[in-house]
């Protein structure tokens, strides 16, 4: 493989869980050996690296990208693997915020193939499976001091469950993926318990859901250092704008006043504090001045991310779940209560539909639904359909570009334009409102 295009084609010629979901989630097709089994085949980079590991529906990815944001600040060579991707593969795989390039994308898919051909034509590594082994194999060549992974789907037969790490994290659970991980909250959390393992102390963020009892008997049972932020910590909302975010926090016994962060959101106040707890317990817990050098400029993409651009305000948020579109409603309520909002939403086949509309109909002058930009599976009629019994004032319109072009026309500059419902909707969204015109 000598140029980009020919190393993704090779990449996603592998079964691709994240396009594709009509395989059974068991352990012959979701499973971990494969990634071991990989990672044994080119001398097992994992075993010089330190990890933080993290799991969760809502906010893992937020928590991973402050820990990494904070070890940076604090002058660790900081790695961090992340999925899905917003724009480009390239994202999922960085040191010290910066992206491998798509030269050395191309090198270690090239160094990585003759393993990966090894394998039997009927149990060859995912295309996942591979990006993840990728990551640690980059990461140990370039010395990175500590390594951040996310997990892609659940936690207990996720590729990412090979690391035996300083601390697993499992941040907010709520219903998603429930066509693999289960029909009951019982079930998901089990799943994402999963990740826990035996002496390594775990980290568990705020839940509004009926799971500690799960997360802390499996952690129990592993002789795993169970730890709660709802219970360690606690923190207080000085004030809010578009611009900053301003509170105080308590780890254990000692308050940390006069925070700012430009994240927006209350749960994203919870997920620096999920942060903190967790280099608490792993003895690496910075000064103020480091975390408020870490958590004042930070900018996730599509998760309540503001683009202005002439006239107009958008909001991208993927909320692809009830909780997270419930979170998204309190946000804008929040932050811009005297605002019109009129949203564009679009929604894959399988999530909770009427649970994420919903919220976003409780706070939207107008709904137009919207069909996202993926491989996967679509029921955009029955969106639509489930939109207009919940709002009157939708419409549909098929071409996500020409749905935006219709929100901008309808609303004024005093109003926001929300673009929501799934990364396959916020990503191609994003490339659009941010290509050079």
């Amino acid at each position: 493989m000598k140029t980009i295009d020919e190393a993704l084609d090779y990449l996603y010629s592998f079964i691709n869980y994240e396009t594709n979901n009509r395989y059974k989630y068991n352990s012959f097709y979701y499973n971990v050996e494969r990634t071991i089994s990989l990672l044994e085949k080119i001398g097992n980079p994992q075993k010089d690296l330190r990890f933080i590991h993290v799991a969760g529906t809502k906010g893992k990815g937020s928590v991973c990208m402050v820990l990494a944001k904070i070890l940076k600040e604090m002058g660790y060579k900081t790695a961090l693997y992340l999925s899905p991707h917003i724009e480009r593969v390239n994202e999922r795989i960085s040191i010290d915020e910066t992206e491998i390039s798509d030269e050395d994308f191309i090198k270690y898919l090239n160094r990585l193939k003759p393993a990966i051909e090894e394998f039997p034509q009927d149990n060859r590594p995912t295309t996942f499976e591979i990006l993840t082994v990728m990551a640690v194999l980059y990461f140990r060549d370039n010395g990175v001091d500590f390594a951040i992974l996310e997990t892609g789907m659940g936690g207990r037969y996720d590729s990412t469950n090979f690391v035996m790490p300083l601390a697993s994290v499992i941040t907010s659970i709520s219903y998603d993926h429930m066509d693999k991980l289960g029909d009951s909250i019982e079930k998901i959390a089990g799943e994402k318990a999963g990740i826990i393992k035996e002496n390594t102390p775990v980290v568990v963020g705020i839940q509004r859901y009926p799971v500690y009892e799960i997360l802390s008997k499996r952690a129990n049972s592993l002789n795993a250092p169970y730890y709660e932020v709802e219970k360690s910590c606690d923190y207080l909302i000085k004030s809010v704008s578009i611009n900053r975010t301003r509170f105080n926090v308590r780890i254990y016994n000692t308050w940390i006043r006069g925070l700012k962060t430009s994240l927006i959101g209350r749960h994203q106040v919870e997920n620096i504090i999920t942060a903190l707890l967790t280099l608490k317990v792993i003895g690496l817990f910075p000064t103020k001045k480091t975390i408020n050098r870490s958590i004042r400029n930070l900018n996730f993409k599509t998760r309540f991310e503001i683009i202005k651009k002439k006239k107009h305000l958008y909001v991208l948020d993927s909320a692809h779940n009830e909780e997270s579109s419930k979170r998204l409603a309190e946000a804008l309520k929040d932050y811009f209560k005297d605002k019109k909002v009129f949203s564009v939403i679009g929604i894959v086949k399988g999530k909770d539909t009427s649970g994420i509309i919903k919220h976003i109909a409780s706070i939207s002058e107008k709904i137009i639904v919207t069909e996202p930009v993926t491989h996967k599976e679509l029921d955009t009629q029955k969106v639509y359909r489930i939109a207009k019994a919940k709002k009157d004032e939708t419409i549909f319109i098929r071409d996500i570009y020409e749905a935006i072009k219709k929100a901008e026309k309808l609303a004024d500059r005093s109003s926001v334009i929300l673009i929501t419902g799934s990364f396959y909707t916020t990503s191609p969204a994003r490339a659009y409102l941010t290509e050079v015109k």
